[in-house]
């Protein structure tokens, strides 16, 4: 479900049916098969089914082909099919088929069938609208801020994202999903132009009414793309503003049905097969409209949910999974909801613009006793682009702290592109501001440059503001790098001293036009020790102490 706020605003909430024994007339049904046996495709031909994206993003992140991979068999799908239904949706990760059924005794025959395990109602099949485009807002200029983040400046600062915009590292050639109810807008909005002039909309589908067409019924997913693309330089900046985006709409904002869970599972499976990197799921679900539907607190153990399984499957694929996880902390459920209750799923709590928790945000947790949330980042006061024009609005809620993280993951990732999705999750949990996670905001705010330093094996930063050093431990000169940056041509001075200030080596370094300096701590210090640094930039002078393992036989 999208997420409501108490102000009006969406973000996670559970929607309660208020009649009793109310008839749903459902005609949407999932039908789960035994096996995959006798399936024409095999695992030893993954290139039949899967695309060279996908085959790819497997390659790097060292993941095996497994029957999950296979496709429904597709005799099952026939058989069920000749009963008199329609075809609807597949998920071969749930091994299940969506059919669309006006007669509904037509399932007695099916639930006969020898491979068919088990039917499931799922709600209520959506007519299709018509796609209606509209004018684009008329250019203007608008009133600048004094810094070229504008008003996102916190939200991103908060992160350490601000370091690395500075370094053009703004998730360049990563491929990103959002799963949402929908993106009022977004075509016609300043906010962003550049996606469109790019060509950064590499793809669209509406699972709920079958169609192409996204840019309709909700301004929850245009707010959750804002805090994530949005480039309006001196107003408004996302955290990922040069990734490369797919428009999935999973979400009903009609009614909450469990086909919503069906259709993040198909979501998530076409994000696998088109090779996408990471998805952000502003959504979750506890509670349906038709009660028999609705989960209990037990069955958040990650393996319940429809939705917990699939962002189970898809992270093992090799994609990173990053869900909000819920704003009901000041509510009666109090706890994450599906599927930021999986396993392997990133879920982000909110932190209020002082850092402190946003008393909205759901808490872990898990049912079986597992942390959540991960880490958190601002989901109060987010600043999101105006729906009309040149503005900026603020909203709260999961909804917006869990796309804030997750383009910032893509700009990280975009550094590092031979990391795999474990390794950039870790090196986020990693950098978070508690070395113990708890169940109020797991690791804490991350700081995606100290994570950056650590995915890059460096251990401090030279600036010409001063020096950024990682977090307290030896330096490791086995892994060799270490990076400075400046402006080109601008020159360090380097002097390393030991305990009793006597000079062991000097450096000289020079930034180029790719404004960064890599180099080695100097051969001639001892092997192991305590050093004390001092830099020397244009008229500054600075001071560091370092601890150093160089491994030296």
């Amino acid at each position: 479900m999208i997420q409501k706020s108490s102000f009006s605003l969406l973000f996670f909430i559970c929607l309660l049916a208020g009649a009793k024994a109310q008839n749903f007339n459902h005609n949407l049904y999932a039908v789960f098969f035994t096996d995959k046996e006798e399936n024409p495709y095999s695992v030893l031909r993954p290139w039949e089914y899967l695309s060279p994206a996908a085959l790819e993003r497997r390659a790097i992140g060292g993941v095996e082909i497994d029957e999950r991979d296979l496709p429904l068999n597709p005799q099952y799908v026939q058989a069920v099919c000749a009963e008199g239904v329609e075809y609807w949706l597949a998920s071969k990760w749930l091994n299940s088929l969506a059919i669309y059924v006006e007669d509904t005794s037509k399932l007695a025959a099916i639930r006969e069938l020898t491979f068919v395990r088990e039917i499931m109602p799922l709600g209520k099949k959506r007519r299709l609208e018509e796609a209606k485009w509209h004018k684009h807002f008329k250019q203007e200029e608008y009133n600048k801020t004094e810094h070229p983040l504008g008003y996102s400046l916190n939200q991103i600062a908060m992160l350490g994202g601000h370091l690395l915009h500075g370094l053009n590292i703004k998730g360049q050639g990563r491929k990103v999903a959002i799963f949402d109810g929908g993106f009022l807008n977004v075509y016609r909005m300043p906010a962003f132009d550049s996606l469109f002039a790019n060509n950064q909309i590499w793809g669209t589908h509406d699972f709920v009414q079958g169609d192409e067409f996204v840019y309709e019924q909700s301004t929850h997913g245009t707010n959750v793309l804002s805090c994530m693309a949005a480039n309006l330089p001196y107003l408004i900046q996302g955290t990922g503003p040069k990734a490369n985006y797919y428009l999935f709409k999973t979400e009903d904002v009609g009614g909450e049905f469990r086909i919503e869970e069906f259709n993040w599972a198909a979501a998530a499976e076409r994000a696998d097969s088109l090779g996408i990197e990471i998805i952000n799921s502003s959504l979750g679900y506890t509670s349906f409209n038709d009660k028999s539907m609705s989960y209990e607190y037990k069955d958040m153990d990650g393996k319940t949910a429809l939705c917990s399984q699939a962002a189970d499957v898809a992270v093992e694929k090799g994609i990173l999974v990053i869900n909000s996880a819920g704003n009901e902390g000041n509510g009666p459920w109090k706890y994450i909801g599906a599927p930021a209750d999986a396993q392997n799923v990133l879920s982000i709590g909110a932190v209020r613009p002082n850092g402190k928790k946003a008393g909205f945000s759901s808490f872990g947790p898990t049912a079986d006793g597992r942390i959540k949330p991960n880490v958190v980042a601002q989901g109060r006061s987010t600043k999101v682009a105006g729906l009309n024009g040149y503005s900026v609005s603020s909203t709260d809620g999961t909804s917006f702290s869990s796309p804030v993280l997750a383009g910032m993951a893509a700009s990280l990732w975009s550094a590092f592109p031979e990391k795999n999705n474990w390794e950039i999750r870790h090196a986020i949990e990693w950098a978070g501001q508690q070395a113990e996670a708890d169940t109020a905001i797991g690791f804490g705010i991350p700081n995606l440059f100290t994570a950056y330093l650590s995915l890059s094996e460096t251990a401090l930063l030279l600036t010409e503001e001063g020096i950024l050093q990682l977090r307290d431990r030896p330096l490791q000169a086995k892994n060799g790098l270490r990076l400075a940056i400046g402006q080109p041509g601008t020159v360090f001075k380097l002097r390393y001293y030991n305990s009793l200030g006597q000079l062991l080596a000097e450096q000289t370094l020079e930034v180029g036009e790719e404004q960064l300096v890599r180099f080695e701590l100097p051969e001639q210090l001892p092997a192991n020790g305590l050093y004390h640094l001092e830099v020397d930039i244009a008229d500054y002078r600075f001071y560091e102490t370092l601890g150093c393992l160089q491994d030296k036989p």
